[in-house]
């Protein structure tokens, strides 16, 4: 009898951790508020662009010449949550469950690039502080404006660790090119950013 009553308690205590042990893990499982990144700092380089991808190695040839902005360091804040979870065990929320992902939160509002040197581009005399926007493209193939919708709708295009923009000249310049340029970021929770490239060569 106590033989019967010991096989008994094992095949309840085996139902009661299979039942209580997912073998997957679920997005709404464990006590986890989401975590949200803002962007606390940026980094600028200035390269080539490769059909491998950026390099540091520059090149005064305006199809090579490139600058790359990228996302350096976030900040993380805690979201409290606001919507019930589903009920889990102890053991279930703590071997199943890994925190989210944070999520990014800003969407780019605005970019304007100038230059403290005169341009001479697209058969156009362009000033100290005139916004240069116009005379880049973003990541082979798009507008200033074009990237900033995109990146609205789509804020991990950049938005993590890593995520990077890279900026080459449409057209080969009218004179050669030989200066820094300043892009002034400004995001959606109001934030702005400004960085200065080191010196940017491309020949005419």
């Amino acid at each position: 009898m106590a033989s019967y009553d010991m096989k008994r308690f094992l095949v309840l205590l085996s139902l009661v951790i299979l039942t209580n042990i997912p073998f997957s893990c679920v997005d709404d499982c464990g006590p986890f508020n989401p975590l949200e990144s803002k962007i606390t700092e940026l980094y600028v380089l200035v390269g080539s662009l490769t059909s491998s991808g950026f390099i540091t190695t520059k090149s005064t040839d305006f199809e090579l010449a490139a600058i790359q902005i990228g996302i350096a360091d976030l900040d993380y804040t805690e979201v409290m949550a606001s919507i019930a979870r589903p009920r889990f065990s102890f053991i279930n929320a703590a071997i199943a469950c890994s925190p989210r992902l944070p999520e990014p939160t800003q969407a780019i509002e605005s970019m304007v690039i100038t230059s403290q040197s005169t341009v001479y581009a697209q058969g156009h005399e362009f000033l100290p502080g005139e916004q240069l926007n116009e005379l880049f493209k973003i990541n082979g193939n798009q507008t200033i404006a074009e990237y900033i919708t995109k990146q609205k709708n789509d804020i991990g295009l950049f938005g993590n660790i890593g995520s990077t923009i890279n900026f080459q000249l449409l057209e080969q310049p009218d004179s050669t090119i030989n200066q820094t340029f300043t892009f002034d970021i400004q995001f959606s929770d109001l934030s702005e950013m400004v960085i200065r490239t080191d010196v940017f060569e491309v020949s005419n």
